[in-house]
């Protein structure tokens, strides 16, 4: 039927089976953050070939790096981990802590 999306797990099917190794699709974007979709390629491990697979990848906007989320355990984990009142804590102190500092060069 026109104009009927597919269900969700079959677009990641095809979305898995045709992006390349690490190749990356943004989710959403929040302030400084992107979640994105990415592709993890098949791994040789001692116990035998873990496959291909697709995860979710936290980051920040100017940097490669973040964190991958392989299941929802692991969303949880991570969402109860940035809202722990420890680190919301640390978090707003870092403010202070980190002043913009100004760098002046010599002429």
């Amino acid at each position: 039927m026109e104009g009927e999306e597919k269900p969700l797990e079959e677009r990641l099917k095809e979305l898995l089976a045709s992006m390349k190794d690490w190749e990356r699709k943004p989710i959403v974007s929040i302030g400084s953050i992107i979640v994105e979709l990415v592709k993890l390629p098949k791994r040789e491990l001692k116990r035998g070939t873990e496959p291909e697979k697709l995860a979710i990848h936290v980051r920040m906007k100017d940097a490669f790096k973040g964190v991958i989320v392989e299941n929802e355990k692991e969303l949880e984990d991570l969402a109860m981990a940035v809202q722990h009142k420890k680190v919301r804590e640390v978090s707003k102190a870092l403010e202070a802590v980190n002043e913009k500092k100004v760098v002046e060069y010599r002429l």
